[in-house]
């Protein structure tokens, strides 16, 4: 049985075992070779790895540790962690949606909020029918959830890393009464609630598998090689026999390729990438890069008498499932003072009054397990056009969230609240802001859309007809003999609530079937 990891295990990063990739006119050999090293490739890999599988991990990004993250800064981190060195990623449709990715060793687990959420059994048993597949039953998958849960330390948050921020929605929850809600479960034992998670852990506390789970895999003999950008699949007779790789410098500009060669190729790129390799490789058939589900989230500001400080905690600490329309999940978020102003746009005569009030701001959002849609589609060098559309669905499943956001911050002494609508304002009246969060009815009226969690471009499902997918109940991609994909994009529905353990333990069961 895998332990639970020690908040101070070395990254690798700190390990100094991850090199740049170097053009070759020679190929590499390998058995396996996992392109990415997020959630669910480094489950993946580690679990070949322990079956004594030669096992190569591609990586776009680059390495970090604890000490590239002692100086915390936004724009770095988007420089260094995030696709496109932060150049922001839009679903475009009737309103554009902010959609970040990361491209590091360790993926979104390293500037993600660490959160954790078992896989929900209805939507284990859905899948379980949708890909014909019976090892994801609830019953089934159980073990493993737990088995992941243990690995990467998940601990639940408390009011001495939390702070005010998170427990004045508790406050406010506790005080309506009737609503599920509890602290946040995070994969961060030794979290000191620096309120920095999404610029790199600068404490050591994440558990990310850049720390909890890759070292072992090196260990184990793997190795890593980053700024390596998979662009192909090398498909020779109907088998995947490689892949073509492009090396990258520090800014991410090609300066050679490689080829690597190998027995079982495992694409985990991620939802949004992953689609784009198969699609470049013309293989994965016409479901690739379509079902795109993203969690769209709507933000809402509170504003209280007595300084908050959101930025002083967990950022994401606190949740609750919302009592009308249970697709809604209510969680406690923060942002800097910077993105704040610019968020409010209070560049006016009396900028400084309101830059001064946001140590009083609160901030916490409805994430909503999504009907909409989009789809992923290659454009050139391993870009993307990403189309998404809201549904009416999705509206209501927003106003009934933020109608609780509203109730709850009122309860918990909030003096005015903005419910992020458009015109995106402050109300100091309860009722003024549940009749402002009744007028949304079209995705214009959002104020300000975001989304983190794309999963569903190359679903689990049968080859033909109803639920068509594009990979087997064994994660192999339909028509084509070792390749497989083992990360998010392969779920057969939207998940509903923050995907990492859903991935990892995916990912586990996988890797051990392939075997």
């Amino acid at each position: 049985m895998a332990l639970t990891v020690a908040p101070t295990a070395p990254s690798v990063a700190s390990l100094g075992v991850c090199k740049p990739a170097e053009p070759s006119a020679e190929p590499l050999a390998t058995e396996v070779v996992v392109v990415g090293s997020g959630a669910g490739g480094a489950v993946a890999g580690t679990e070949l790895a322990r079956k004594g599988k030669r096992v190569l991990f591609l990586e776009a990004g680059d390495a970090y540790g604890v000490r590239d993250f002692q100086q915390p800064s936004l724009p770095r981190a988007a420089r260094t962690l995030f696709q496109h060195h932060g150049v922001g990623q839009i679903a475009r449709g009737t309103v554009p949606i902010m959609l970040q990715s990361s491209r590091v060793v360790g993926g979104s687990t390293v500037q993600n909020s660490a959160i954790c959420f078992r896989p929900p059994d209805a939507r284990l048993a859905e899948w379980s029918s949708i890909a014909q597949a019976p090892w994801l039953a609830p019953d089934a998958m159980r073990p493993l959830v737990d088995e992941i849960w243990r690995r990467v330390g998940v601990t639940a948050t408390h009011l001495g890393n939390g702070k005010r921020h998170n427990d004045l929605l508790r406050v406010g929850l506790e005080r309506l009464g009737g609503i599920r809600h509890a602290w946040m479960d995070r994969n961060a034992p030794g979290c000191l609630g620096c309120g920095v998670c999404h610029m790199g852990c600068p404490s050591g506390g994440k558990a990310s598998v850049d720390r909890s789970i890759l070292p072992e895999a090196i260990n184990l003999g793997a190795r890593i090689l980053t700024r390596a950008r998979v662009d192909t699949v090398i498909v020779e007779g109907g088998r995947a026999t490689g892949v073509e790789v492009s090396c990258l410098d520090e800014r991410g500009r090609p300066r050679g390729t490689l080829r690597v060669r190998a027995d079982l190729v495992v694409l985990a790129g991620g939802a949004l990438g992953t689609p784009l390799v198969l699609q470049n490789s013309r293989v994965g058939g016409e479901h690739c890069g379509r079902h795109l589900s993203i969690h769209p989230a709507l933000v809402l500001a509170a504003e209280f008498s007595e300084p908050v400080v959101m930025w002083d905690g967990v950022p994401q600490g606190y949740y609750a499932f919302d009592p009308v329309d249970e697709r809604a999940i209510l969680e406690t978020a923060n942002i800097g003072p910077a993105e704040l102003f610019a968020l409010f746009g209070r560049a006016a005569p009396d900028g400084m009054a309101e830059l001064l009030r946001m140590k009083h701001l609160a901030l916490a959002g409805a994430m909503v397990r999504d009907v909409g849609g989009g789809k992923v589609t290659l454009t050139g060098d391993l870009r993307s056009t990403i189309e998404y559309e809201l549904q009416a669905a999705d509206l209501a499943a927003f106003r009934a969230g933020t109608r609780t956001l509203v109730r709850a911050y009122f309860a918990a002494g909030a003096v005015r609240v903005a419910p992020g609508v458009v015109p995106l304002d402050f109300y100091g009246d309860e009722a003024a802001a549940l009749e402002a969060v009744e007028q949304l009815m079209e995705p214009e009226q959002l104020a300000q859309a975001y989304a983190s969690h794309p999963h569903g471009t190359c679903r689990m499902g049968p080859r033909h007809g109803k639920g068509a997918g594009v990979v087997d109940g064994t994660g192999q991609v339909h028509g084509v003999g070792g390749l497989y994909v083992m990360d998010g994009s392969v779920f057969p529905s939207t998940l509903g609530v923050n995907p990492q353990i859903t991935i990892m333990s995916v990912a586990l069961a996988l890797s051990r079937r392939l075997l």
